[in-house]
């Protein structure tokens, strides 16, 4: 990389800002001195002061009587749950948010990870066990500050990662946020987030902070309920992922009064679409519209972008934006050295964010965290993105959605990517089969009505490989959502899995075998297909391109036919592909 280019990057990262750090708890105590008769907490039964929460919180904090030890709490959606957490860092300790629809095998596994002292759930106060537990981590720590929380991220191996932050790693969050948005006493935040799921940090501590009210919604995907609440209790500020907002906005109409009330609107934890965007834009007018990112890894954000309908329709994508405050992000190549400009690599994030590493995981804290020679500490995300020419970072996938498939090295994210910029649905790739050695591309799209598949093929021929087509595509109403809000890709799979052994089920053979021409014998031998039907479509079948390869070879030895793979793509059905060949066959007479 030249002068110039690291001039680029430098400037780029200059987010140097001088904040003074208090502990989370702190800003408890200083809104009730400041702001004692005003609302600080709602839900649907009871609504409390910062004067009344402050006492319930000291309270409860006085039976906590260990310090800087593990606390679990079993996270309802109350404001009891609010209590428990103050309570615990006021008590001097860390709190494990615990999802009360957790599995009680994944909630025993976290409590042992943790080695969790106490757990508190509703009223009940319950000691695990007596040992001290030592510090994790004690080494990274400043000397005045102290472990928050530790939040559990999804991991690879199937077993949950324990993320651990410092108070002051995510106070630098909120101070930046207080500052950009102008966060005042007279906001009131919407809690749509689990408390399991780091957005719910924001709305909780920045809330308490400055001032400010905060109702936690029962169910998060009420939207009916939560279009009522945004309306009756003039909520200002709106944090989610994208996926709840979107189904949210499809029961606000233009009449609703709600539209005025929200004056920030945040979106984070997933793709944020322009089709999204401009929706968001239109239905609330009075709204500075953001999209987030980052990592649970540091401090619930490190990057973000203003939209506007003014830069809305400079990109063909959403920019992933510039970093906050005392947070550095960078492109890295193969070996962490600074990418090349326009040169794709991985991301990593430095500065005040970046958490401590992993709780009881040492192997995976030293491959993912990380001292860097030049760049200091930093976090490997595993994200993949690219400086464009106007010096924005653009998101580009997932290293681990990379996937090998007949020797060529394909991206799902890419592919994805290129089928919602030209067909604007929500959709998610996937690679089935590698276990049986049958490997497809499955195409999932989210549309209330299915597209033309031959369509969709033609476009995506435009842009991508032949080998990167998807195989099969399949058009479903709705995805299956998490309880973050977030597309549950597990449940999403099981479904295409569902749908594909359905249709092969469903499937009926046209002809007894002694009737089958020699062309479809040889389709269902390459396909490994008992049954083809006139109607079938190869693609429907699951054909990649080193079959296409072989039927193109077969039909050029056997039916004298010179025939092109485009050729193959353009012809849908086995009775086309059949008309096809015998109209070229009669050309050649």
């Amino acid at each position: 990389m030249g002068i110039q280019a690291y001039d680029l990057v430098a400037a780029y990262n200059d987010t140097s800002k001088i904040f003074k750090n208090f502990k989370l708890d702190q800003l408890l105590k200083n809104s009730s001195e400041r702001f004692g008769d005003k609302i600080a907490i709602m839900d649907r039964d009871q609504e409390i002061t910062y004067q009344e929460l402050y006492y319930r919180v000291s309270k409860l904090a006085a039976e906590i009587t260990c310090e800087n030890q593990p606390v679990g709490i079993i996270a309802r959606r109350s404001i009891q749950t609010v209590i428990q957490i103050f309570a615990v860092l006021q008590s001097g300790n860390y709190y494990i948010p615990l999802d009360p629809n957790y599995p009680q095998e994944r909630t025993d596994y976290i409590v042992a990870k943790t080695n969790a002292r106490l757990l508190l759930d509703g009223n009940q106060l319950t000691w695990l066990h007596q040992e001290e537990v030592d510090v994790p981590f004690l080494s990274k720590i400043q000397s005045d500050d102290q472990i928050a929380y530790i939040i559990f991220t999804s991991g690879s191996t199937g077993l949950p990662k324990g993320v651990v932050e410092t108070h002051y790693q995510v106070m630098n969050t909120l101070r930046d946020l207080k500052e950009r948005l102008s966060l005042n006493e007279n906001d009131r935040f919407l809690c749509l987030a689990s408390f399991n799921f780091d957005l719910s940090v924001f709305d909780i501590f920045g809330a308490a902070l400055v001032g400010g009210a905060l109702y936690i919604t029962e169910d998060q995907r009420d939207f009916v309920a939560i279009k009522n609440i945004i309306e009756e209790q003039n909520i200002t500020i709106w944090n989610s992922v994208p996926s709840v907002l979107d189904y949210f906005l499809k029961e606000i109409e233009l009449s609703d009064p709600a539209r005025n009330n929200l004056r920030v609107c945040l979106m984070s934890g997933d793709y944020v679409s322009i089709e999204l965007s401009k929706k968001v834009l239109s239905t609330f007018p009075n709204s500075k519209t953001y999209s987030l990112g980052g990592a649970t890894e540091c401090s619930i954000w490190s990057i973000l972008h203003l939209i506007t309908q003014e830069n809305l329709g400079t990109y063909p994508y959403i920019p992933y934006g510039n970093p906050m405050n005392n947070q550095r992000i960078y492109i890295l190549n193969e070996e962490l050295g600074l990418a090349k400009p326009d040169m794709v690599g991985q991301i990593g994030i430095a500065g005040a964010g970046v958490a401590l590493g992993y709780i009881g995981d040492e192997s995976k804290t030293n491959e993912t965290f990380i001292e860097h020679e030049q760049l200091g500490y930093l976090y490997l995300t595993g994200d993949l993105g690219r400086f464009d020419k106007d010096g924005h970072i653009k998101f580009t996938g997932r290293m681990d959605s990379r996937v090998k498939i007949n020797g060529y090295r394909v991206s799902l994210s890419e592919i994805s990517s290129v089928f919602h910029q030209h067909f604007g649905l929500e959709n998610r790739m996937f690679l089935l089969g590698e276990q049986e050695g049958t490997q497809k591309l499955v195409l999932a799209y989210q549309s209330n009505i299915a597209l033309d598949s031959s369509k969709i093929r033609k476009e995506l021929l435009q842009h991508l490989a032949i080998y990167e087509i998807p195989h099969m595509q399949i058009c479903f109403s709705e995805f299956p959502l998490t309880t973050n809000g977030k597309i549950d890709m597990k449940a999403l799979k099981k479904s295409v899995e569902d749908r594909i052994s359905e249709q092969n089920q469903n499937r009926q053979t046209e002809e007894s075998n002694t009737d089958v021409s020699p062309f479809r014998q040889m389709l269902a031998e390459v396909l490994k297909i008992k049954n083809l039907s006139s109607e079938d479509s190869l693609f429907a079948l699951g054909a990649d391109s080193l079959q296409l390869v072989k039927i193109k070879t077969w039909i050029e030895e056997n039916m004298d036919v010179e025939i092109e793979l485009l050729d193959i793509y353009d012809c849908d059905q086995v009775t086309i592909l059949e008309a096809f060949i015998e109209t070229s066959q009669k050309s050649n007479e």
